[in-house]
């Protein structure tokens, strides 16, 4: 078993106590081998029930921090398609099942309220419910079975909203199966010129990977359009190093892939949940927090954030729990930029 840092994240936001959250947080992992006779039933798109954000519902996507003004949604000229990351199972499956409401309300209350509500200042969030595989354990069969449904609720999103421009986005083991929609439905095709751009933070995206796609190619700039945004983030001073040869890195405060750090002074602000109050009070950005530069592995190295933020790293160093927090004003700025920016183009 081990301990997933991005549950503990949500649950110190929400008060539990100490005790209860070392509990929740230890995976689970699946009983027996995968059965594919026994998984969940799958997740209908069509209506709203499978769906952990939609622009017209009030849900953790319409999250913001004080001062900072939520988006009309429901006028937003652009959409983005989000697929959360991986929540520790808390019970020993193989694959989450969309109806259980404390897997939904983790999913919720950590990579929607924290990562997917970034983009609610730029686009009207679309985020499905999928049966996600169990962090804990390791079968092609499981992702697979999630890719399935991500990929479904793609072609409803696609349906619903048209033509419209789109930016698809995912952190972690959400970004990986964005990847794989990428390969198998966008690359190449049609809809592919509608796509605003790609964030596909917090899984290593390789310069292989990237060379062999048809049609896409690494965001250079602020403003560029249909291409990949990409990092995954780590202390300045920690060990953590890439495993997979060069990955793309895009420094979320300058949006260059160089070398040149970026300083404090020009970080707009991290931001993510509260931390011991529930209801939790409103606070506002933390602002020029973290310095950050893309070292020779691709590694995204960020100053140490302090406080709440640096107890949050794992223990080489790495931030997987806070790859979009730490720039979450960066990211929603950022996103209403290059939005505006393929609109522009188009006209």
């Amino acid at each position: 078993m081990r301990r997933t840092i991005f549950l503990g994240m949500a649950l110190v936001a929400a008060g539990v106590p100490a005790s209860a959250q070392r509990a929740i947080t230890v995976d689970t992992p699946p009983a027996g081998r995968f059965d594919a006779a026994q998984v969940p039933p799958a997740p209908d798109y069509d209506g709203p029930a499978n769906w952990a954000s939609l622009p017209w519902i009030r849900d953790d996507g319409d999250m913001t921090a004080q001062g900072v003004a939520e988006g009309p949604q429901l006028r937003a000229p652009v959409d983005v398609f989000f697929i959360h990351s991986s929540v520790p199972l808390r019970r020993a499956v193989w694959n989450a099942d969309t109806s259980d409401v404390w897997f939904n309300g983790d999913v919720g209350q950590t990579s929607i309220r924290n990562h997917a509500s970034a983009f609610n200042g730029c686009c009207a969030i679309y985020a499905p419910r999928y049966r996600q595989a169990n962090p804990a354990g390791e079968d092609p069969a499981a992702r697979a079975l999630a890719y399935s449904d991500v990929a479904r609720a793609f072609a409803a999103f696609r349906t619903r909203v048209g033509d419209r421009p789109f930016i698809l986005a995912g952190h972690g083991e959400g970004a990986r199966i964005a990847q794989l929609l990428i390969e198998r439905v966008i690359d190449g095709q049609p809809v592919a010129g509608r796509m605003v751009a790609a964030y596909l933070i917090g899984t290593p995206v390789t310069r292989d990977w990237l060379a062999a796609r048809r049609g896409l190619a690494a965001c250079s700039n602020a403003t560029d359009t249909g291409c990949i945004v990409s990092w995954v983030s780590g202390l300045e001073s920690g060990t953590h190093r890439r495993t997979h040869g060069p990955i793309l890195c895009s420094n979320p405060i300058r949006w260059t892939s160089g070398p040149e750090i970026a300083p404090r002074a020009t970080h707009r602000g991290a931001w993510m949940r509260n931390g011991a109050e529930f209801p939790e009070p409103s606070r506002a950005p933390d602002a020029g927090l973290v310095s950050a530069r893309c070292d020779r592995d691709g590694v995204l190295r960020v100053s140490d954030p302090g406080g709440a933020y640096a107890e949050l790293a794992g223990p080489d160093g790495s931030f997987a729990a806070l790859d979009i927090p730490l720039f979450w004003l960066d990211l929603r700025d950022n996103a209403i930029a290059r939005a505006a920016a393929f609109r522009a183009a188009r006209r």
